[in-house]
């Protein structure tokens, strides 16, 4: 309200009129001699009439103006309808090029959904076309016994851990993405996501050491598989000796995902998390596609998931996941 009473006395037209009126009627009065009292009275009555239509304009602006600020916390495409009646020729001006923007926002936002969809069929169908060589190659790989082979069956699980990667990438942008939030078993998902890795470990010779009993959280069985996925690919990648260590501690919802790689430096570790940032490891090599950490930051926040990361160089890093204990999180 004080924002209302201070623009209508800001606004120096009308102050001039008021103060140019109250003159006029002065000089014209003293011009013809009239007595004080003739020209006190009609201002005195003046004022006090005006006073009254100052409080009902005040009233009037005050219940719009919170009609406009309520208004302005709805979605865009539902404000024309919402919009009060306009007052003046401007008023109405300003609500046609309200309508205007409006219209061409919820075009724009229809042709954005349909190219979405229609990039996301297309992946869909060329994920689902590109798995049936890949799985040929493996069972024709699987067949054969010798060191080129098992080197090609890792490069193939990586291509295809790349497609799925980019699936998922165009799913989490999707507003139509669904999550199934229910108990599930820590463990079940763990055992099931480093299955995916066993020829890394025993080529690279690294231990795992995993710390993690039958115990329940609240997630996304799909979504926190690629989570868990992405982030011992990664310990797999920058870990030349030592071991992998996965540990779930209960009573706090705590899975911590911890290797002895290369580890990374303190300017980078910030930003591991940004879309497209590289960085670099400790080596000074640069690794990352800069979308599969991305990727795990995203997934996390959706599921409500904690996610932190420690490290140090050269010595190893650690990820730390607090998943939510009740559905309230969700909601």
């Amino acid at each position: 309200m004080k924002n209302i009473i201070k623009d209508m006395f800001t606004n120096k037209i009308r102050l001039i009129g008021y103060a140019g009126t109250i003159i006029i009627f002065a000089v014209i009065f003293y011009l013809y001699n009239l007595p004080l009292q003739a020209v006190l009275y009609p201002v005195v009555f003046s004022m006090a009439y005006l006073a009254i239509l100052v409080v009902i304009r005040i009233s009037v602006k005050t219940g719009k103006h919170k009609r406009l600020s309520h208004i302005a916390k709805l979605p865009a495409v539902s404000v024309t309808d919402k919009l009060p009646s306009p007052e003046s020729t401007l008023e109405q001006d300003y609500q046609n090029i309200i309508d205007h923007v409006i219209g061409e926002l919820s075009e724009a936002l229809t042709s954005h959904e349909k190219k979405m969809r229609d990039t996301t069929d297309y992946y869909s169908t060329w994920v689902h076309q590109i798995k049936t060589p890949i799985a040929s190659m493996r069972l024709h790989l699987q067949t054969m016994d010798s060191d080129s082979s098992r080197n090609l069956l890792r490069n193939l699980a990586s291509i295809e851990a790349y497609v799925d990667m980019v699936m998922s990438y165009l799913r989490l942008q999707s507003e139509h993405t669904d999550y199934i939030i229910q108990k599930e078993n820590i463990r079940d998902i763990v055992t099931t996501t480093v299955r995916k890795f066993k020829l890394d470990f025993i080529e690279k010779k690294l231990s795992l050491k995993m710390e993690v009993e039958d115990a329940y959280v609240l997630t996304d069985r799909k979504w926190v598989l690629i989570v868990i996925e992405q982030i011992l690919s990664n310990c797999l990648k920058y870990t030349k000796e030592g071991y992998v260590r996965i540990a779930f501690k209960e009573d706090d919802s705590l899975l911590v995902i911890e290797d002895t790689g290369i580890g990374i430096d303190a300017t980078n570790l910030p930003r591991i998390f940004e879309r497209g940032y590289t960085g670099f490891n400790g080596r000074g090599e640069a690794h990352s596609s800069g979308i599969g950490l991305y990727l795990v930051k995203s997934i996390c926040d959706n599921l409500k998931i904690d996610i932190r990361c420690e490290s140090q160089e050269n010595v190893g890093t650690k990820m730390y996941l607090t998943f939510p204990k009740n559905k309230v999180f969700y909601e």
